[in-house]
C-alpha cells in the first residue's frame, strides 16, 4: 500500500477541551452548616447595591474558613460574584491595602477581562497614597476638618517656616485628589464587571494578624474601597477576638467593631457527632469496641466544649494509641478518652496525675466534674471516670509497693 493511500485512511479527531471539574459545594459538610449560608443568602442579597461591611461572628476552632469557603462556591453556582481572600497572607504582611488589591485585580478581576494595563496601573500605584494618617481621613470625611487643619498650621506657623507648613497642607490636598481619582477609576472597574449585582469577598483569619494591620486593614476598606457594589464579609471569633481587641488598642475603648460594620451575622456551634464519627471511621477495631470509644469520646468533647481543632487533633492522638494495641489489651473506653483529652487541654494536672495523684483528682473534680454532670447520664458518667482514676492509681501504687517488696526481701 502507498504511503498517500495509507495517510487518506488514517481520520485524525480534534482533541475535545476536557471541561474543568464541576466544583459542588458542602459536599463534605458535616455540621450542617449549608442551613445558615442560605439564611445568610437571604440577607445579603437584600443589599441595594451599596457598599456594605459585615462581621461574621463565630466560635475559635469551629469551622469559621470551612464555612467561608463552601460560602463562596455556593453563591458562584448561583451565578452571584463571590472570593475568599485570606488576611494571613505572607504577602500582606507589611501593607494591607497594595496586597489585598493585588488579590482583587490578580484573583477576581482578572477572570473578568480586564485589561492589564488597568490592572498594572493600580498595582503601581504610589503606597503613599494608601498611609492613611487621620488628618487625611479627616478631611476626605468633612469639609469642616480642612478649617481645623488651617487652625492648626496658624497654631504652628509661630513655630515652624509658614512655607512648610503650606507645602504638609499642598502634600494633604494632592492626595485628597488621588485618593478620590482612585474611587473613581476603582468604581468604573467595579461597574464593568458586576454588571448591577453585588461583589461578595470574604475575608478570613484577620483575628490572626497584628493589632495594628487589622485596623490598618479595616480603615483601608472602609475609607478606600467605600465604592458601591461592594459588600465584604470579615470572619471574626467570638468572645476573645483579636480584632476587637485591637480596635480598642489603637483607636480606644470608644471604638469597636461596629465602628466598621453594617450589621452582624452569626455562625452558632453546631452538634459534633457526625463530624466526630468519621475521623473514627478507619479505625480497625472490633465495632462494640470502637462504638465504646467513639461514645465516650464524643460525650467528653461535649462535655469540656473542647473545638473542632481540637477535637481532630485528639482523634488523631487516640488512633495513633490505638495502633499497637490488640485485642485483650483495649484500655478503659471511659478513662483512655478523659486522659487523651485532658492531656490536651490540661497539660500541668495531666502530668500531675504521675506525681501527685490526690491533688490531680481534686483538680479535676474543680474544674471539670460540674461540667460532666451538666449533660445527660453525667452522674454515671462522672462516676465511672471517677472509679477508672481510682483503679489506676492503685494498681499502680501496688506495683510500686511490689517492686519495694521484692527489692527489701
Amino acid at each position: 500500500m502507498c504511503f498517500k493511500k495509507f495517510i487518506s485512511l488514517i481520520t485524525f479527531k480534534k482533541k475535545k477541551a476536557v471541561p474543568p471539574l464541576k466544583v459542588v459545594a458542602w459536599e463534605n459538610d458535616r455540621l450542617n452548616y449549608k442551613q445558615f449560608s442560605g439564611k445568610f443568602n437571604n440577607i445579603i442579597k437584600t443589599i441595594d447595591q451599596s457598599f456594605t461591611i459585615i462581621s461574621l461572628e463565630g466560635y475559635d476552632g469551629w469551622g469559621k474558613t470551612f464555612f467561608l469557603k463552601e460560602w463562596v462556591k455556593e453563591l458562584k453556582q448561583q451565578n452571584e460574584i463571590a472570593a475568599y481572600y485570606n488576611a494571613w497572607d505572607i504577602n500582606a504582611l507589611d501593607q494591607p491595602l497594595p496586597s489585598f488589591l493585588n488579590f482583587l485585580f490578580e484573583d477576581l478581576f482578572a477572570s473578568y477581562e480586564v485589561k492589564r494595563s488597568v490592572i498594572q496601573q493600580f498595582k503601581n500605584i504610589n503606597q503613599e497614597l494608601f498611609s492613611l494618617n487621620t488628618l487625611g481621613k479627616l478631611i476626605s470625611k468633612s469639609p469642616l476638618a480642612m478649617l481645623s487643619v488651617l487652625l492648626d498650621a496658624t497654631k504652628e506657623a509661630d513655630r515652624k517656616d509658614i512655607g512648610s507648613v503650606l507645602r504638609e497642607l499642598n502634600t494633604l490636598q494632592r492626595r485628597e485628589e488621588n485618593i478620590k481619582d482612585f474611587k473613581t477609576q476603582l468604581a468604573k472597574v467595579v461597574n464593568r464587571i458586576r454588571k448591577n449585582k453585588n461583589i461578595y469577598i470574604m475575608v478570613d483569619n484577620l483575628d490572626v494578624c497584628r493589632p495594628k494591620f487589622v485596623v490598618d486593614f479595616l480603615e483601608s476598606i472602609k475609607y478606600m474601597l467605600d465604592v458601591e457594589g461592594l459588600v465584604f464579609i470579615i470572619s471574626v471569633s467570638k468572645g476573645k477576638s483579636n480584632v476587637h481587641k485591637a480596635i480598642s488598642t489603637i483607636l480606644g475603648p470608644n471604638f469597636d467593631l461596629k465602628s466598621f460594620t453594617d450589621l452582624s451575622l452569626h455562625l452558632p456551634k453546631q452538634p459534633i457527632e457526625t463530624f466526630t464519627k468519621e475521623l473514627f471511621e478507619n479505625i480497625k477495631l472490633p465495632k462494640k469496641s470502637k462504638n465504646l470509644i467513639v461514645d465516650s469520646f464524643i460525650f467528653y468533647a461535649e462535655s469540656l466544649s473542647l473545638s473542632l481543632k481540637t477535637i481532630e487533633y485528639c482523634a488523631k492522638k487516640i488512633k495513633l494509641c490505638l495502633l499497637n494495641c490488640i485485642k485483650e489489651e483495649l484500655p478503659d473506653p471511659n478513662l483512655f478518652s478523659f486522659s487523651v483529652i485532658l492531656q490536651s487541654i490540661n497539660i500541668d494536672i495531666y502530668e500531675e496525675l504521675d506525681l501527685l495523684y490526690q491533688k490531680a483528682l481534686e483538680k479535676i473534680e474543680s474544674e471539670y466534674k460540674s461540667l460532666i454532670l451538666a449533660q445527660i447520664n453525667g452522674q454515671e458518667e462522672w462516676e465511672k471516670l471517677k472509679t477508672s482514676l481510682e483503679a489506676a492509681f492503685a494498681e499502680k501504687e501496688s506495683k510500686i509497693n511490689k517492686a519495694i517488696k521484692d527489692i527489701i526481701f
